[in-house]
């Protein structure tokens, strides 16, 4: 169920058919790089406890993406977390996962982060 929701919001992402902000919300215009943040709420989860048991909850996952100029037709997914609600500051935890998705971008920007260009079209 969730691999599906999943692929849905992605594939809604590449038709530029995401709904703000609810579904999509820039992190940061004043500041490069141009991220984007796709959002899930209500993701359902089932985890294993250490006796065998499980549980049941959702979560919201967060995935920080950006849409470079130069490679107009893909936008480029940076880092995918779990948005924790059970941590103390859960702004600052949300923050770090922005900058781990910020060093991911400058990481693969020199690179076009692998995506192979000035090959002729098939």
């Amino acid at each position: 169920m969730a691999r599906s929701e999943f692929k849905k919001r992605i594939e809604k992402a590449q038709r530029g058919e995401l709904q703000p902000v609810d579904e999509v919300k820039p992190v940061d215009i004043k500041n490069p790089p141009p991220l984007y943040e796709i959002r899930w709420t209500g993701i359902s989860v089932t985890e294993r406890e250490d006796d065998g048991s499980q549980s049941h909850s959702t979560a919201q996952v967060r995935m920080y993406h950006s849409e470079p100029v130069a490679l107009p037709d893909y936008f480029v997914g940076h880092h995918v977390h779990e948005k924790r609600l059970d941590v103390e500051d859960v702004n600052a935890e949300q923050q770090r996962e922005i900058h781990a998705a910020v060093n991911w971008y400058a990481h693969g920007e020199p690179e076009n982060w692998g995506i192979a260009t000035g090959l002729p079209a098939i």
